[in-house]
C-alpha cells in the first residue's frame, strides 16, 4: 500500500491511495486538469482510478468533483450529507454513487478496506479515515479543528499517518489581512489544528508505531514548513528519547503546489 499526496493546502487538497491494482483519490480540491497531471507525474494514469473518496464538501477538498468524477467515469463515495453540501445543482444527476459513507461503517474499493470516523470541522458531515490492505494500516485526518480521543483511539497501530498541521499560533495572530473572525473560526474546536496541536497529539497520544508522519494542510500565509517540521521532530524525541535520532526520518511535510514524496508501506 502506498500514498501521495498530490497536493495539500487552502489551494485544494487530493491523495493518491494505491494498493495492489486499486487506485483510489481521496479528496479532489485540485482542478481536473491539474489533477491529472499530476498523476501523470508520479506515473499513475488516471485512466486506472477506480473512485473518488470525499472527506468533506468545502471548495480545496470537493472542488472538481463533478468535473473528475465525470472525466474519469469513477463512482463518488460520500456521505448523504455532504454530497448534498457540495451543491452540484443539476450535475448531481450525472454522478455515479458508490456506497455510501456512514462514519463507523466499514466499506471497500477492491484491494482496499475504508473505516471512516466522525471529526470537529465546520462541514455537513466530515469525516477522518484510517484504511488498511494486506496487514497494513494507514490514517488521514487532514481537516479538523481538534484531536480528540477516537481520533487517537483511530490511529493506534497506524504504519503510518497523515495529519494536519494547519498553522503557527503566533504566526495566525499577528496576520494583518485575517479579519478577527476568520482567526476565530480557524482556531474554534471546529477550525484548523495548530502546529502546538499536532505536537501535542504525537507527544502524549501517538503509539509510537507509525513510521512514517505526513504534515498536511499547512496554510501558506500562518505556517512555514520548517516550523511545523521542527515541531513534530521534537514533539517524538520527547516521547521516545532513546529513538530520537530516528525523528527527523519519519516526519515529512506535503507540498501545496505539487506531488508529496511517497508513502509505501
Amino acid at each position: 500500500m502506498r500514498i501521495c499526496l498530490l497536493g495539500s493546502g487552502s489551494s485544494g487538497n487530493s491523495a493518491l491511495v494505491a494498493a495492489g491494482e486499486t487506485r483510489v483519490l481521496l479528496d479532489c480540491g485540485i482542478s481536473g486538469r491539474e489533477t491529472v497531471r499530476r498523476l501523470r507525474e508520479i506515473g499513475e494514469d488516471p485512466s486506472r482510478i477506480d473512485g473518488i473518496v470525499l472527506t468533506h464538501e468545502h471548495g480545496d477538498h470537493a472542488r472538481s468533483l463533478g468535473v473528475l468524477a465525470k472525466m474519469l467515469d469513477v463512482p463518488v463515495y460520500a456521505s448523504t450529507a455532504t454530497l448534498g453540501a457540495c451543491r452540484l445543482g443539476e450535475r448531481l444527476k450525472e454522478i455515479r454513487r458508490g456506497e455510501e459513507i456512514v462514519a463507523g461503517s466499514d466499506f471497500a474499493i477492491g484491494d482496499l478496506v475504508f473505516h471512516p470516523f466522525s471529526i470537529s470541522h465546520d462541514a455537513a458531515d466530515p469525516l477522518a479515515f484510517t484504511f488498511e490492505s494486506r496487514g497494513c494500516r494507514m490514517g488521514m485526518a487532514v481537516d479538523l479543528g481538534r484531536f480528540d480521543e477516537v481520533t487517537a483511539a483511530r490511529f493506534r497501530g497506524c504504519d503510518a499517518l497523515v495529519i494536519e498541521a494547519n498553522h503557527e499560533i503566533a504566526m495566525l495572530r499577528a496576520h494583518p489581512k485575517y479579519s478577527w473572525n476568520l482567526k476565530m473560526r480557524i482556531w474554534s474546536d471546529r477550525g484548523h489544528v495548530s502546529n502546538d496541536q499536532m505536537a501535542a497529539f504525537l507527544e502524549r497520544d501517538f503509539d509510537d508505531r507509525a513510521q512514517h508522519i505526513m504534515l498536511a494542510h499547512l496554510s501558506r500565509n500562518t505556517n512555514l514548513p520548517e516550523l511545523a517540521r521542527q515541531a513534530a521532530i521534537v514533539a517524538l524525541q520527547k516521547r521516545s528519547p532513546l529513538l530520537s535520532a530516528d525523528a527527523e526520518r519519519r516526519v515529512k511535510v506535503a507540498r501545496y503546489d505539487a506531488p508529496s514524496d511517497w508513502i509505501r508501506l
